[in-house]
């Protein structure tokens, strides 16, 4: 039975607040664009580099779209608390923010462990749980949390024992949120990209053999570009996805079809 509401309605997020961690950056920063596009009337953006926010700013504003940059650590409870206070209500909460750890197991020192933790789950779960009372409150909100498809295969392409153990967190907090979140109107899901072009592939592709079995490992046969994820999470995070919640979706080129 149809709505009355076409697609692009769907889609339109004019008049959302949304809050974006990781923004300066890669799939971060193509979120935040799309977000802006797609009608979001104010963006919070939270990254550690606070020299990449202003650019990033600047493009916003020039979308027509308020821009709010915050330089903090997504995983610093008073910091969210404090800039969340500051807002004000926000509709969509986007955590992109993480860094990556290549160390394997039998080399991984305990600090790199726990700042791979941090940096990925903590920081998903100090944005989502300072947020949610406002979402319950008003019985909207969605959140959306960038996993990888390293949780679910022990590994990827770059990230290994923290990394993976890490996303593999991010999709089970997805899904306890999701559930206990449902019945207050407030959706949660999760992206687990594959190989996507950012920084973070400078080091694979100096070696061409070592590039070469990357791309071998896609059934697409390439990388995907950030603004294929964001496309994702944006949908997400948009009324056409209405009946989707608790989903840790793939979006890796085939890699971990099953």
């Amino acid at each position: 039975m149809s709505d009355g509401m076409t697609f692009t309605t769907r889609t339109n997020l004019s008049g959302r607040t949304a809050l974006v961690t990781g923004a300066a950056a890669g799939i971060g920063r193509a979120t935040s664009t799309i977000l802006a596009e797609q009608g979001a009337s104010h963006l919070v953006l939270v990254d550690l580099d606070a020299e990449q926010l202003g650019p990033l700013q600047h493009e916003i504003d020039a979308l027509g779209v308020k821009a709010t940059p915050a330089a903090i650590d997504a995983a610093d409870w008073g910091a969210v608390q404090t800039l969340v206070s500051s807002i004000g209500a926000i509709d969509i909460l986007v955590n992109a923010a993480g860094n990556i750890a290549s160390s394997p197991f039998e080399t991984l020192e305990l600090s790199e462990w726990q700042a791979t933790i941090d940096s990925h789950l903590k920081s998903c779960f100090v944005t989502a749980r300072l947020l949610a009372p406002s979402m319950v409150k008003r019985e909207y909100g969605r959140i959306v949390n960038v996993a990888s498809i390293a949780g679910k295969r022990g590994g990827g392409f770059l990230g290994k024992t923290a990394y993976a153990a890490a996303k593999a967190g991010v999709d089970g907090l997805t899904k306890v949120i999701a559930r206990e979140l449902a019945p207050h109107g407030i959706r949660v899901n999760a992206v687990d990209p594959g190989l996507t072009d950012t920084r973070r592939l400078i080091p694979l592709r100096a070696d061409p053999e070592v590039w070469r079995r990357c791309l071998s490992a896609v059934p697409l046969g390439r990388e995907a570009q950030p603004s294929e994820i964001a496309g994702a999470i944006v949908w997400l995070a948009s009324d056409a996805s209405s009946y989707v919640t608790g989903e840790t979706m793939n979006v890796d080129g085939g890699v971990a079809m099953e």
